[in-house]
């Protein structure tokens, strides 16, 4: 997987755009780069993972957090994200999408830009 990320000082946003395959150990990795960078700004954070294929199970998924990032940080649970998928990801994102509000965790899954900017607005 490669990735690569602009800070939006205007947006108060991290846009991340990653490309290949999403496997849990890289991702985990990079997901814990970019929410400390998000905590340490306070700044909300955008994965665009549409040019990406996911490798990462169901169960993985439904412990993320606690697996990943619970014990570096729990507040990391608190930034809210923005998860761009492409259509053959859906299923999983919207699992991950329903796992992580039934915990608190404050993420929204898109299949494109639209609403994006709105929803963390309000949030």
């Amino acid at each position: 997987m490669q990735y690569e990320y602009i800070i939006n000082n205007e947006n108060k946003t991290i846009n991340v755009l990653t490309i290949g395959n999403l496997e849990a150990g890289e991702l985990a990795a990079m997901g814990l780069e970019i929410m400390m960078k998000a905590k340490e700004l306070k700044y909300k954070i955008i994965f665009d993972f549409r040019l990406s294929k996911n490798k990462v199970s169901i169960g993985e998924a439904y412990f993320w957090f606690s697996m990943h990032y619970d014990k570096i940080d729990i507040e990391f649970r608190h930034i809210p994200t923005v998860y761009i998928v492409n259509k053959d990801d859906w299923d999983f994102y919207s699992f991950f999408e329903c796992t992580c509000i039934n915990r608190g965790i404050p993420i929204k899954v898109f299949l494109d830009e639209n609403g994006v900017l709105k929803w963390l607005e309000r949030i």
